[in-house]
């Protein structure tokens, strides 16, 4: 009799069985995330050592799988309290590491790396799949199945895909939730390499499964598994932008006496500027071209920043390849107290330097005007000029009352044509175009195609008033769109390109008569109206895009008091469809 025989009933032959899947040669990458437990049965160097402690807890090291190339470190905690969980894992959680004696180092706050694994949807239908993937020292099984559940006890298995080199390394451990401070415990590297030559190969020389007796199909195995929720997780993408930023700002202000790596906003930063200077860094460098770091500093609208270069030395009026000096900057942005700290530091205000422009002469314009009307030098603005200023300022105020979103749109502005006219001049019938909200407007705005076969024409008062045709693209600019509306007066049509710029064309009785793109900071050779509508002027004086606006208005022939009713988005418009000769 064998020695199970009586405990077993006999039974039929088993039917033959089907393969479900076969161990094949391994994978390039076998090992790299996981211990090759398929294939080799470990040395295992057991002990046991304390190498953590604190007021309620333990961690022993148990001991070590070696693997030929890689090896599993054991730990075991030991706790004598549980503590209500907060029901996230903490970075104050466990954490473990191991620094090698080449000065490298791997620990379970590893960042993870993206790894793509093949995945099968269906009958011959394999993907790959995107996944994170834990690095440096992995967390294996818990060791929570049923034989190992303890309330005061866990398991903690950590692999590393490759065996220490040779020399003193250490296992560091840290625990600040549970008290428990930075401990350094040397390992044995010598005894866990020669362990390595031991690890037992079960199927050496295992040949490629042949094609014909693979199973075909689908074969599945749902793993549920995962580190304890006490190991503290890795930085998460956000906490890693979070910690550049953290370092980039621990090192912005480290001392260099250079400007090398100085960004646009870095010249409004005054505490960068000051350490700049006081390692060195010359106040009269030329670091962009041929601008000095006061004028730089003077168009970023800080007055600490041009303090502190004035304070080591910065000559006061020097001029950029432009010939403007730090006060133009300072006047451009209307910021008091830079111009103050420029002019008492002895700068030029009344020398043109965009005729018959001069910082001062700017100034005149804006609220700032008391600091320079009793210098030495000066000038006084002409009367048809300062009402030209005031008229502009009416207009571009007409279009701040009210949050501006320019980017994308076209309006147009024709001045002294009633609405029904200018519905006319589109080629539509009034009658069949009444006034609609957004809600009603007959096409799907969301279309961008077929948002630019309409134009929305809405009437507005003024002396004179007049229509605004207005689209979320670019017809209302458009050419053809302007002669057609233009008969017997004047349309200035604008675009606000997303793609950058700001584009503007005059028609007049019929013609286009002028086209520009407008809003930049203007030179000698611009139109003065440039100048009178602040296209110099930098800032929060007024809404993004009202100069413009009340530019287009004004070089239609056109005055309204309320820039809200043709600038209104969701208001009331009449709908007008293109024909087919003012579409594009």
């Amino acid at each position: 009799m064998g020695f199970f025989d009586d405990l077993v009933m006999s039974e039929e032959p088993a039917a033959e069985r089907t393969a479900l899947i076969r161990l094949g040669p391994p994978a390039e990458d076998e090992g790299r995330y996981a211990p090759p437990l398929d294939r080799f049965a470990p040395a295992v160097l057991p002990g046991t050592e304390v190498v953590g402690v604190g007021p309620e807890a333990r961690v022993l090291l148990m001991g070590w799988s070696v693997w030929p190339r890689s090896v599993t470190m054991h730990l075991t905690v030991f706790r004598r309290t549980r503590w209500q969980s907060g029901g996230t894992r903490r970075q104050s959680g466990l954490r473990v590491g191991l620094r090698f004696s080449d000065g490298r180092r791997i620990t379970t706050l590893d960042i993870p790396e993206t790894r793509y694994v093949p995945v099968t949807r269906g009958p011959g239908l394999e993907t790959m799949a995107m996944t994170q993937q834990a690095v440096g020292l992995i967390p294996l099984d818990p060791g929570r199945h049923a034989s190992h559940r303890s309330l005061f006890r866990t398991t903690v298995d950590l692999y590393a895909a490759q065996l220490p080199p040779s020399g003193e390394a250490q296992l560091v451990v840290e625990w600040p939730d549970e008290g428990m401070g930075e401990t350094r415990t040397p390992i044995d590297t010598a005894a866990i390499r020669a362990a390595a030559e031991q690890a037992f190969e079960v199927w050496p020389g295992l040949e490629p499964p042949d094609p014909a007796g693979q199973p075909s199909g689908t074969f599945t195995v749902l793993e549920m598994s995962g580190p304890p929720s006490f190991l503290a997780p890795p930085l998460s993408p956000r906490q890693l932008e979070e910690r550049r930023h953290e370092e980039e700002a621990r090192g912005r202000y480290l001392p260099r006496a250079d400007w090398t790596g100085m960004g646009y906003r870095d010249w409004g930063d005054a505490a960068l500027i000051r350490a700049r200077l006081e390692a060195g860094a010359p106040p009269d460098a030329r670091v962009q071209g041929s601008a000095r770091p006061l004028h730089l500093a003077a168009s970023q609208g800080q007055a600490e920043a041009v303090a502190a270069l004035l304070a080591h030395g910065a000559e006061v009026d020097v001029r950029d390849e432009e010939g403007r000096t730090p006060l133009w900057y300072a006047a451009c942005g209307v910021d008091e107290g830079m111009v103050r700290a420029l002019i008492e530091a002895g700068a030029d205000v009344w020398t043109p330097q965009e005729e018959p422009w001069s910082p001062g002469r700017l100034l005149l314009t804006t609220p700032l005007a008391p600091l320079v009307t009793d210098l030495p030098g000066a000038v006084s603005l002409p009367a048809e000029e300062a009402a030209a200023l005031r008229a502009a300022d009416a207009l571009i105020a007409a279009f701040s009352e009210q949050d501006l979103w320019t980017e994308g749109l076209g309006i147009a502005f024709v001045a002294g044509v009633g609405e029904e006219d200018v519905v006319r001049r589109l080629g539509g019938d009034p009658a069949l175009c009444p006034a609609v909200d957004e809600e009603n407007m007959p096409f799907d705005p969301m279309d961008y195609d077929a948002s630019l076969r309409y134009v929305g024409v809405t009437g507005v008062d003024g002396s004179p008033g007049g229509c605004v045709i207005v689209q979320d693209g670019y017809m209302p600019s458009d050419d053809a769109l302007l002669r057609a509306v233009s008969a017997g007066t004047s349309a200035y049509g604008v675009y606000f390109n997303p793609k950058g710029g700001t584009f503007g064309a005059l028609a007049r009785d019929g013609g286009i008569v002028a086209g520009e793109e407008i809003g930049l900071s203007p030179q000698a050779s611009d139109p003065p109206a440039y100048w009178t509508f602040r296209f110099w002027q930098r800032g929060s004086a007024f809404a993004y895009g009202a100069d413009v606006l009340a530019y287009a208005c004004a070089a239609a022939g056109m005055t309204v008091g309320d820039g809200r009713v043709a600038m209104g988005r969701g208001a009331a418009r009449s709908w007008v469809p293109l024909p087919p000769a003012l579409q594009r």
